[in-house]
């Protein structure tokens, strides 16, 4: 019977400096050194495991969906690698118990596999099963076979994770009449077998997590803050509806679970998550429960999604509900399709009902195209969202839309051996916004763009926007302007340029400039890192746009400043300063982190929040969490 996989390697590096070494954080930037992966789809479905091992020995594992179109980074399995370097190169050892991964419950197997080395210096792949330029490292469906593979057993899979937690504040807390806090609870994983993993959550706690980074919003609409908390990135793939490269409609979004509008964390008392295969289907259940919060009833929150999978394709259904404690509900229900088609072109199609308490019923879907070949790329989507929908799981930048969009380009790749210039593109995307029976046009943008990828990764991009808004009431623009109602059209260049990140010292820096509604704008964003070594980096980045306009003016500046030490692979402390001029605030973040056994951790944070007017915020908080695996 064998319970782990084996993987080693020895590479040969000519160069005297030796390989980069980016990082010591476990999850790693996976671009920004020397890196050898190990991909495998253990179900044929185009979704795989990946495991990656920079030169210093340290981890990076993810989970790749939809033949490595969307992947997530922050799933962390149970595995171990170790390096040694040498004068010609380095050598690499993993250990990847398959208790780690699901796979069918078969008597012989048979996988696709890839293997990928990252030679950062050269910005070159080089790759076990070879596959076309365009794609990243995990189209796991350009990967090779290994088949025969018999014997093999996940063993017992349990994981149990108690944790406890405290705070103090020099202010009472949210929801809470004291200045202190204390808490515990339990994560537990279970393996149903080789196939399914039941994830529950007792007292579930974020205190770890990293705040959010402030946005400039320009815009009349919402914007999306990504989901950070673990319990809902791991396993994600088994709810994500769609392709989800359009922002404006996303079915499932797991920050309107445990958050409030204004993203205070709202007590979750506990939940279930089954996710997995059977057979031919993939499978996908969550159940939570939040507690009142500052007015604000109970709500018990369900998702399920079933899909028949053929290959890298399937059809399935999927349910997102919202029961609160008292008489207000909201339930949809939808069907999805996803068909990849020779690798290089892909399909997806969803369309879902709304029902709500006291409402009426609405709908909403969407439908995109897209096609990526050496010498052309493009997508295209339609989104329709009826003014009567509604969905509490789900996030919706603006309703009562008819949307068309799209993005084309050209590609002319060199073929010449140490060009500078790689790829130069020249293409036009845009999104032309109706209202949903396509009676108005209430926006539209277009954009003509031109981008110039280089050898060493770094990337220049020139851009020239055409736009069109009508305001059917006064947009409150910044604090003390409101554009008034009517039609506006107006043009803007934007250029920027990315140096290569894997250097010591690396920046990037975009201009914007030309009208703005009544009037113009001037914008500059920009970011420096500076790598000081392999165990200390600091950066800072930073947004400003000066705005005239006929009914006045106002300008915007975000700045963001961070300071990363790692002691050793298993010890961080990571400091995120940020100032936002529109609310007046200075918020501050830091966090030590000590994972003294794998996947048990220690964390200590000081949160500082100081706005105009309000009363300054200091709160401490602590963590301990212990992974007890069987």
């Amino acid at each position: 019977m064998t319970t782990t996989l084996y993987f080693a390697g020895t590479f040969a590096d000519s160069d005297p400096r030796g390989p980069i070494i980016d990082d010591l954080k476990r999850d790693f930037e996976g671009r920004n050194g020397d890196i050898v992966g190990l991909s495998l789809d253990t179900f044929g479905d185009y979704s795989a495991y990946n495991f990656n091992v920079n030169a210093a020995g340290v981890l990076r594992d993810t989970q790749s969906y939809e033949d490595g179109r969307l992947f997530n980074a922050n799933w962390d399995a149970l595995w171990s690698a170790s390096t040694q370097r040498s004068e010609g190169g380095w050598t690499l050892e993993m250990r990847v118990p398959f208790k780690s991964m699901r796979f069918p419950d078969a008597e012989e197997h048979d996988w696709a596999m890839n293997v990928f080395r990252l030679i950062r210096r050269k910005n070159e792949f080089t790759y076990w099963s070879p596959q076309p330029r365009q794609f990243t490292a995990y189209k796991i469906s350009y990967g090779g076979r290994i088949s025969g593979i018999r014997d093999v057993r996940s063993g017992r899979n349990l994981q149990i994770k108690p944790f406890y937690t405290g705070a103090a504040s020099n202010l009472r807390l949210p929801s809470l009449d004291r200045r202190w806090d204390g808490d515990g609870g339990v994560d537990v994983k279970y393996g149903i077998g080789t196939s399914l993993a039941l994830d529950l959550t007792l007292h579930t706690d974020f205190s770890q997590v990293e705040v959010d980074e402030q946005q400039i919003n320009l815009t009349r609409f919402s914007l999306l803050f990504p989901e950070k908390r673990e319990f809902f990135l791991e396993n994600q793939g088994a709810f994500r509806i769609g392709d989800l490269s359009g922002r404006t409609l996303i079915p499932f979004f797991s920050r309107r679970v445990g958050l409030s509008d204004n993203g205070q964390p709202i007590p979750i008392i506990g939940g279930a998550r089954l996710t997995g295969r059977q057979g031919d289907y993939t499978l996908g259940l969550l159940n939570i429960q939040t507690e009142r919060f500052d007015g604000r009833p109970a709500d018990n929150f369900s998702t399920f999604r079933a899909a028949r999978n053929f290959g890298g394709s399937s059809i399935g259904g999927f349910y997102l509900g919202r029961e609160a404690s008292g008489p207000d509900f909201n339930r949809v229900a939808g069907a999805d399709i996803r068909l990849n088609m020779r690798q290089t072109m892909e399909l997806f199609a969803f369309a879902m009902r709304s029902e709500a308490a006291g409402a009426p019923g609405g709908s909403a879907g969407r439908a995109s195209f897209s096609v990526s070949q050496r010498a052309y790329s493009a997508d295209v989507s339609y989104t329709n969202i009826s003014p009567e929908f509604r969905n509490d799981l789900g996030f919706i930048s603006r309703g009562d839309i008819g949307l068309v969009a799209w993005d084309v380009a050209r590609h002319f790749r060199s073929t010449r051996q140490g060009a500078r210039l790689r790829v130069l593109s020249f293409g036009t995307l845009g999104e032309r916004f109706d209202n949903s029976s396509h009676t108005t046009l209430n926006s539209r943008r277009v954009r003509a763009y031109s981008r110039l990828n280089f050898s060493d990764g770094g990337t220049l991009n020139v851009n020239a926007d055409s736009n069109f808004e009508r305001l059917l009431q006064p947009f409150q623009v910044s604090r003390n302007v409101a554009i008034a109602p009517g039609e506006y059209r107006f043009t803007q260049a934007i250029g920027g340029y990315t140096s290569n990140a894997s250097n010591p010292l690396s920046f990037s820096a975009d201009v914007t400039a030309g009208e703005f509604y009544s009037g113009t704008i001037r914008g500059v964003t920009g970011s420096v890192r500076w790598r000081v070594n392999t165990n200390l980096s600091a950066s800072t980045s930073f947004e400003s746009n000066a705005v005239d306009l006929t009914e006045g003016e106002f300008d915007t500046q975000v700045a963001r400043f961070r300071l990363d030490y790692a002691f050793n692979p298993r010890m961080f402390l990571n400091s995120f300063v940020q100032y936002n001029n529109a609310t007046s605030s200075w918020l501050t973040n830091v966090r030590y982190r000590f994972t003294y056994r794998p996947l048990s951790d220690f964390y200590l944070v000081y949160n500082d929040v100081r706005t105009a007017g309000r009363p300054d915020q200091r709160t401490f908080a602590i963590k301990h969490t212990l992974m007890l695996a069987f």
